[in-house]
């Protein structure tokens, strides 16, 4: 999910200038977070401290009582703007969120914000990271303009000395979308996501899909009960849903009753937690190899266009030549490789990292993939075996990787014959880890349609199907959902499902 804010002054590129020096990176670990930063200095600490606090937050407020469910999310703070625009491919955005195949992911912008009316990194991630929230403990079909304006309505969080937190509160560089714009028509904020807005009808498209949440939360009238159950009939999936029929007066009238809500003193509210145990964070300078391939990392992980591979490629190798003795830059050399089908290079420099490093999960990953691709092609046993080795292998070096869990099911799957159990809790796993990435959605979802749980196998498939953000995949998702949907209805009538 990318966040929408009017474009800065670009300052800087994405590689620095020659002779540049380049500052150490740091990382602060948490329950929640790992935080990579340049330069040890208090904020780093303070940054990931104030994470912590919103994810509290964000559990206490919402009824979310398990604190360790699902993988830490890493954060990243660039030096500047416009690494992460480049990084993006995007000049109007502030922040970037994502997922790879074992993480999600935030890149942030340690720059201060330019001005009162633009966001700052703060408020990106925590527009952000309500999304990652929503999706991991609320992954219903909500709308565009739900999913979104509940992203913005805890954006702007302030921490006081006292350990009060307020919430709420107006995001700023909503202001002049909303005053000088004029809000976005209700209509087509109910009818329409954001797909081909223009910067400013997307400033407005998201300010006043904050004003409606913050209508719903904080309104005293018949308003918010409305809002209510046309949220709670879309989540339970209520087919042909009519959304003039909600509202006295239509959408014409909840539209006029918004705007007339907008011109009130709107004020938030303040969270006075009586406990609030945030954990040990733990800063700590990160592997000189490591730090050396962050941004070459993160290229890599940011769905890279196929004519950038070799070039992320030609770095990490030049990178792994000035630390040979590290299995990290190797493995992740492995992995670019993989990736740019240089499969040859990939197996034998993974080789190279589980040497250095048995316990380099990402090695072994690779290693998997390669030889479950030879495993494939020869029909060997003993090739078989090697490739449920490597996958073994990576699992025991990493437990909470979610990638050898999938691995594991895709072998069983490329074996054929009947998966066993095993297979279906590995990639049920893999999905509850990371339940963020489309992909392992996708495949659990095709897993469990495979055992007749088609019914269930669509309702996993509602975050994807609604996202506010337009695909291919979500296109074809739709579809899907359709033709799971009517084998569900053919089932509940009584006609078996066929066997797993």
């Amino acid at each position: 999910m990318r966040f929408w804010m009017k474009a800065l002054a670009c300052a800087g590129l994405l590689t620095g200038g020659a002779g540049q020096a380049q500052a150490a990176w740091w990382q602060a670990q948490t329950r929640h977070f790992t935080v990579y930063g340049e330069g040890n200095d208090a904020k780093l600490r303070g940054f990931a401290e104030r994470l912590e606090k919103f994810d509290f937050l964000l559990r206490t407020l919402t009824g979310v009582d398990n604190p360790e469910a699902g993988a830490p999310v890493k954060v990243y703070l660039l030096s500047n703007d416009g690494k992460v625009r480049a990084l993006a491919r995007n000049p109007n955005i502030g922040g970037l969120y994502a997922t790879s195949d074992r993480n999600a992911f935030a890149v942030l912008s340690r720059e201060a914000k330019s001005g009162k009316f633009d966001a700052g990194a703060e408020e990106v991630l925590f527009h952000e990271y309500a999304h990652h929230f929503m999706l991991h403990h609320f992954p219903a079909a909500y709308p565009a303009w739900y999913v979104e304006g509940f992203a913005e309505f805890f954006s702007v969080v302030k921490f006081q000395p006292d350990g009060a937190i307020q919430f709420g509160l107006v995001p700023m560089a909503r202001v002049p979308g909303l005053v000088l714009a004029s809000p976005y028509p209700v209509k087509n904020l109910f009818a329409r996501n954001t797909d081909g807005l223009s910067l400013r009808d997307g400033d407005r498209y998201y300010g006043t899909a904050w004003l409606l949440t913050h209508f719903y939360q904080y309104d005293k009238t018949g308003r918010r009960e409305e809002i209510k159950r046309y949220l709670d009939d879309i989540a339970r999936g209520v087919p042909d849903l009519k959304p003039d029929s909600y509202f006295a007066g239509g959408l014409d009238g909840l539209e006029k009753d918004l705007k007339a809500y907008m011109r009130s003193r709107l004020s938030g509210s303040v969270f006075r937690p009586t406990t609030m145990q945030t954990g040990a964070i733990d800063v700590r300078p990160v592997d000189e190899a490591q730090g050396a391939l962050v941004e070459d990392e993160l290229r890599l992980i940011s769905a890279p266009r196929t004519e950038d591979l070799p070039g992320i490629v030609t770095k990490v190798r030049a990178t792994v030549a000035k630390y040979p003795a590290s299995a990290y830059a190797l493995a992740l050399l492995a992995e670019a490789e993989w990736a740019a089908e240089e499969k040859e290079s990939a197996l034998a420099d993974a080789d190279r990292a589980v040497a250095l490093d048995p316990r380099s999960a990402r090695g072994h990953a690779v290693r998997a993939e390669a030889l479950l691709e030879k495993a494939q092609d020869s029909g060997s046993a003993e090739d078989w075996k090697a490739a449920l080795t490597a996958i073994v292998s990576a699992n025991r070096a990493d437990t909470e990787d979610p990638v050898p869990l999938a691995l594991f099911y895709r072998y069983h799957a490329m074996r054929g014959g009947q998966m066993p159990q095993i297979g279906y809790d590995g990639l049920r796993k893999a999905f509850s880890l990371l339940p963020q990435n489309p992909s392992y959605r996708m495949n659990f979802a095709h897993a469990l349609s495979i055992r007749g749980d088609y019914a269930q196998a669509s309702a996993l498939l509602d975050p994807i199907a609604y996202s506010p953000h337009g695909s291919d995949m979500r296109e074809s998702v739709l579809r899907l959902k359709a033709e799971l949907d009517a084998k569900a209805a053919e089932k509940a009538k009584g006609n078996p499902a066929p066997a797993p």
